[in-house]
């Protein structure tokens, strides 16, 4: 399936992908500033291309339908908002600066409406004030809550 609201943007990415998605990885870790980790990276992908019960891995293309990216999108339910919601857990585009980004945003809110998904979160890392200006673009405003982790 391709999702697009003017040119082709996304496609489900398969298991074909992985190996595709886990050296795009790298590049994204590279671009966050923090370690890539094959390994992890491999475990994170593997059950999101084999069914969606926990989310879906979209790969971002270009106009002439060339793979330039990546997108996980994470499934959860929240009580407060009555229904189904998706964290935008990570996206990657290679080239910046040509929109690429901003259509795959939109085809990935379009595939969550046509999924039921009634709220998209994603967070960012506070000095990556050019993807805070890319979401705020396309719709995404600051919250008042404060995420917080525990790794387990």
């Amino acid at each position: 399936m391709t999702t697009s609201s003017s040119s082709s943007v996304i496609r489900r990415a398969t298991p074909d992908d992985l190996e595709v998605l886990i050296e795009m990885n790298a590049l994204y870790c590279a671009a966050e500033g923090v370690a890539s980790d094959p390994q992890r990276a491999r475990a994170g992908y593997t059950p999101l291309l084999s069914n969606d019960t926990h989310g879906s891995v979209h790969m971002v293309l270009d106009p002439s339908s060339t793979v330039v990216g990546y997108a996980v999108l994470a499934r959860s339910w929240s009580v407060e908002i009555g229904g189904a919601e998706a964290v935008l857990d990570e996206l990657f585009v290679r080239t910046r600066g040509q929109g690429i980004g901003g259509r795959a945003i939109e085809a990935l809110a379009e595939y969550c409406r046509d999924q039921g998904v009634k709220r998209i979160f994603l967070e960012t890392e506070r000095p990556n004030a050019r993807a805070r200006a890319l979401y705020a673009r396309h719709g995404f405003t600051e919250d008042d809550s404060i995420w917080m982790s525990r790794e387990l």
